[in-house]
């Protein structure tokens, strides 16, 4: 699988144990990363989670308290943002707006004094890449939104970078142009071979673009691994609550098939939980893997509530259902499984196998 060739990489890029404090707030906790050759990590958390921090560690402008950053296995710590030969892409852009595409996207190669007929081989070849051929003599004020990003993606690449940092670099765009955004980037990354690291928050974006996902909270890594994985393992609450939808269930273990809610019922486990008897926990329900249980059908565990709200979201309806006990679910299904079948006023029972939970701390 692709994965597996991506971890099996020599890393590229090294973050070890690095550690930032502002006063009493350590932003960084004892960070350590390893992002493979060709691969594109997404760091993913909320605000104040630590990941711009981390980035800005790892693009030279904030210096760690402790640690070390290696790219391509030299030591860059101390390195300024200039002789670390990384590209960077921002929300806002940052074009030189008195200058012309061309001009901009040619900028890193003058800093490097690169000859004058092979600095425009370059900015031609980068503005093609970007789809924006035929553009070079335009000022940024006379380009759309997703022109001007582009522009600041030719711009990030056209030196052959070590690695490539994307801060947030979309959330300025409306979302059909962010989603084809999406697309262009990762089709560039790929086409040239690129080590890349993307911060973003929008957990959606991050399913879309990454072979891994770092997701961080409190200046740590949470968890790592592949956005399958992440989605459907997590290994902590925070991870299965932050992302996409979830349905936990505060428990305690009574033997190794079962556990209990806080209000008495059981609830069927997961084969191989390893969690002993009395250790409190969430078990994870995700919206789509409980189904509509008729007459004459059963599973492992059943629920039985009225239909309280219902929203329509494209292809997908949600319905949250609650019970008589105030027990509430919430349950996604392709619209043309269920159409207009249901309305909210209804009863209906819905449930799903003990292997479609997945279960982690409280």
């Amino acid at each position: 699988m692709h994965v597996s060739k991506v971890e099996a990489r020599a890393p590229d890029l090294e973050v070890a144990g690095a550690v930032r404090r502002f006063g009493t707030v350590e932003a960084l906790a004892g960070i350590d990363l390893a992002v493979g050759a060709g691969e594109l990590l997404t760091i993913l958390g909320p605000s104040g989670s630590g990941k711009t921090t981390l980035l800005k560690v790892i693009a030279g402008f904030e210096r760690p308290d402790r640690g070390r950053v290696l790219l391509k296995g030299r030591d860059i710590t101390w390195s300024s943002p200039a002789q670390r030969g990384i590209g960077m892409v921002f929300q806002n852009y940052a074009l030189f707006p008195h200058m012309t595409v061309a001009q901009n996207v040619a900028f890193p190669l003058e800093m490097r004094r690169v000859p004058r007929a092979e600095a425009r081989r370059r900015v031609d070849e980068a503005l093609r890449l970007v789809d924006l051929a035929g553009y070079g003599e335009r000022l940024p004020k006379q380009l759309s939104g997703g022109q001007q990003q582009r522009v600041a993606l030719a711009r990030a690449v056209v030196f052959d970078p070590g690695l490539l940092l994307l801060d947030e670099p979309f959330g300025a765009l409306d979302r059909q142009l962010r989603e084809q955004m999406q697309l262009e980037v990762k089709r560039l990354q790929r086409r040239l071979g690129l080590t890349a690291l993307f911060v973003t928050h929008d957990q959606e974006e991050a399913l879309v673009l990454s072979d891994r996902i770092a997701v961080m909270n409190r200046g740590r890594i949470e968890q790592l691994g592949t956005p399958q994985e992440i989605y459907a393992r997590p290994s902590t609450r925070f991870v299965a609550q932050f992302i996409g939808e979830s349905n936990l269930f505060r428990a305690r273990v009574r033997d190794n098939v079962t556990a209990v809610l806080d209000d008495g019922r059981p609830m069927p486990l997961p084969r191989g939980t390893g969690f002993a008897p009395g250790s409190e926990i969430a078990i994870v329900i995700r919206p789509e893997r409980p189904r509509r249980i008729e007459a004459g059908e059963d599973a492992d565990f059943v629920m039985e509530g009225v239909v309280s709200e219902i929203v329509y979201v494209g292809e997908s309806l949600k319905y949250r259902l609650r019970d008589d006990d105030g027990l509430e679910l919430l349950v996604r299904w392709p619209f043309r499984e269920t159409g207009s079948r249901l309305g909210v006023g209804d009863r209906v029972a819905i449930g799903w196998s003990a292997e479609d939970a997945h279960v982690v701390s409280w």
